[in-house]
This record gives C-alpha cells, sequence and structure tokens, in this order.
C-alpha cells in the first residue's frame, strides 16, 4: 500500500482512537465521580476543557512527528536522486507506484531547475547570455606580439576584454608574417565559441617552420571543419623580400594603405563573410613598399559610427598624411585618437570598446 493511502489511514485511525479514549473516560468520570447524595463532584465544562486540551497536545505531537517522518522521506530521496546511480531501494519500486512516482517528479524538477540555477542572477537573457560568452572568451590568452624582422607591428587590443572583441594574432612565419583578424558583428556564446575553435587552429600550428602561403592554406582547410556564422574574418601574411600582400579577407571593412601617395584600399576576394560551404581563393596586392602601413579594421567599425569605408577613409586622410607618423605605434595612437572623437560626436560613451586595430609597417 502506498504512502498516500497509509497516511489518511494512520491518521483517521488515530483520531477514532483518541475520541473512544475521550469518550470512556467521560463516561467514566459522570458514572463514578459522584458524592453521598449522587451529585457530580466535576464540572462537565472544564473537563470538556482539559480533554480537548490534552487531545489538541497528543495531535500536535503527532503532526509534528508527521512532518518529520515526511522530511526524512523526502530528504532521502534527494540523496538518492544526486547518487550517480538509482540507488536498490528505488530500483525495487514498481514504476506505478506512488513512491517512485514522486521520485521521479523530484528528479525531474531537480535537473530541470539546476540546468536554470543562474537565470536569477541577471535582469534579462540577454545579461545571462553576454555573461556565458564572457566566460568562453576569457579561456583565450591576451595577444603576444613575436619579433618580425622587416615588420613593425602593433595592435589594439592586446586582450580580448569582452564576448564582442575581435580574435587577433600576428604569428612569425618561415619566410614571412601570417596574421588573423576575426570576429562577429554581434556577441553571443556560439561566436566566443567559434573564436575559441580559431584560436585551437592557432595553437596547433607551427608558424616558423611554414611558409606564409602553406599557412593560409592549412588554416582554409581547418575553416571547414566547422559550419561558421555570420564570422568575419581576414587572414593576410607578407613575405620577406616581395612587395606582395596575400589576402583571404571576408569583411566588408576594407584593409587600407597608406603610403606618401595617399590611401588606397585593397578590398580582397570579395566576399563580406565567411561562407563554410565554398573555398575561398586567396588574393594578392602588389606594391606593398618600404615605410607602407597597412590598416586593418573590423566591421564592428561600420556598425558603431553608422559610415562607409569610403566615409571612413575620407576622414582619415588628410589627418594622417598630415601627422606623418613614423611607427606603427604612433599610427595606431593616431587612428585611436580619430576613432575616439568620431565616437564622441555620435554620443559613444566608450567609442573603442568593441573595435580592433591592426597595423603593420613595413620596414625594409
Amino acid at each position: 500500500m502506498s504512502l498516500r493511502f497509509k497516511i489518511p489511514i494512520w491518521i483517521g485511525l488515530s483520531s477514532f482512537i483518541y475520541f473512544v479514549i475521550q469518550f470512556l473516560f467521560l463516561e467514566f468520570a459522570f458514572e463514578h465521580w459522584r458524592n453521598p447524595k449522587g451529585e457530580n463532584t466535576l464540572n462537565f465544562q472544564l473537563l470538556g476543557f482539559y480533554s480537548s486540551f490534552l487531545l489538541s497536545v497528543i495531535a500536535g505531537f503527532t503532526s509534528y512527528y508527521l512532518l518529520g517522518f515526511l522530511y526524512q522521506l523526502l530528504n532521502q530521496m534527494v540523496l538518492h536522486i544526486q547518487e550517480d546511480q538509482t540507488p536498490k531501494e528505488i530500483q525495487k519500486l514498481k514504476n506505478d507506484s506512488e513512491e517512485y512516482k514522486i521520485y521521479r517528479a523530484i528528479k525531474f524538477v531537480m535537473m530541470d531547475s539546476s540546468s536554470h540555477v543562474e537565470d536569477g542572477q541577471f535582469e534579462n537573457k540577454f545579461d545571462w547570455i553576454a555573461n556565458k560568452a564572457n566566460s568562453v572568451i576569457k579561456l583565450i590568452p591576451d595577444l603576444d606580439i613575436p619579433k618580425i624582422p622587416g615588420f613593425d607591428i602593433a595592435v589594439f587590443p592586446s586582450g580580448m576584454r569582452y564576448a564582442g572583441a575581435d580574435y587577433i594574432r600576428v604569428l612569425k612565419a618561415k619566410d614571412g608574417l601570417f596574421g588573423i583578424l576575426s570576429g562577429h558583428i554581434e556577441p553571443g556564446v556560439t561566436e566566443s565559441a567559434e573564436k575559441l575553435f580559431i584560436h585551437g587552429i592557432v595553437s596547433s600550428l607551427n608558424p616558423e617552420s611554414q611558409t606564409v602561403t602553406e599557412l593560409m592554406e592549412r588554416f582554409e582547410s581547418h575553416l571547414h571543419q566547422i559550419s561558421f556564422s555570420e564570422l568575419k574574418i581576414s587572414l593576410f601574411g607578407l613575405t620577406y623580400g616581395t612587395d606582395q600582400l596575400s589576402l583571404l579577407h571576408c569583411m566588408d571593412m576594407p584593409v587600407f594603405q597608406f603610403s606618401n601617395h595617399g590611401i588606397q584600399v585593397i578590398e580582397g576576394g570579395g566576399d563580406d563573410k565567411w561562407y563554410p560551404g565554398h573555398d575561398h581563393q586567396l588574393a594578392i596586392a602588389d606594391g606593398i613598399e618600404v615605410g607602407d602601413y597597412l590598416v586593418w579594421a573590423s566591421d564592428k567599425t561600420l556598425s558603431e559610427f553608422g559610415l562607409t569605408s569610403f566615409e571612413i577613409m575620407e576622414e582619415f586622410v588628410d589627418y594622417l598624411l598630415d601627422l606623418k607618423p613614423k611607427s606603427s605605434r604612433e599610427m595606431l595612437l593616431a587612428i585611436a585618437k580619430k576613432m575616439s572623437s568620431l565616437g564622441k560626436e555620435r554620443l559613444h560613451a566608450n567609442p573603442l570598446e568593441k573595435l580592433s586595430i591592426v597595423v603593420i609597417k613595413k620596414t625594409k
């Protein structure tokens, strides 16, 4: 018999016994507690009060014991649920028994609540997603730029501070420089996981034993192992002793080349984002001379400022040519200062928070 029937029967039987005892006690009292004149020496109302009080105390202790019994039962079930395997006591229960149904119900509730236990810590779903995405992105270490002969390199930022930050790496190849800039317009858990996957590809490379072309082809083949969603990525390589830039550029934002002749735009392959379904051909840009600067910025620059790449180029052309920076660091600081002023004009509190900039100067 299940507890659902045992407990009511037990309470009913106990109550019946209590009332029978009270009835017999009252009958005994009024039958035998008489004086010689035959009058009752006990007041009927007073006796009823005392007996009711006694039965209330007994009922209170009974309820206390019953609640303690139920608490121990539920606590035992919770301990059983927390075990890796179903305990033998539960295995012996029939699937249609009340005890087994209670066990299953509590187990399902605990499993469901554990998957949503952190929801209450945040005001809305966006905050919860952002926290998870930040937790994933923090697994990627900060950028450590190697010293590569013939190139002066500056990058902002050096660490991935929040989930929407772009992934940046610059590696020393066997015959030159190999770099990656990748990110998404919007932050998210999936996006952070994709950047972590990209970092896994980078960690598996042995760049100094491979040429720039080999690294780009190998990296491109690895990217096809997962179906990326809305990935913006630029793979680039510069080889010692040549004036060529090898590029696999899947962004709306082009690469800018700053030289004594002005600003040129390098478009790359023409795709606005990475498409895992087909191969991407490497593009080659000529005319990268000593003293020239190459500048990469992510597509978030366009969305943050509400400008086209041509409008951004117009903002920078006179400003940078007049400034004439002497190093990649000076160029980076100048670009950051200009972007900060553009952001403040558009009432951005921290316009550089979501932006990434890579500056490479060819020195010989």
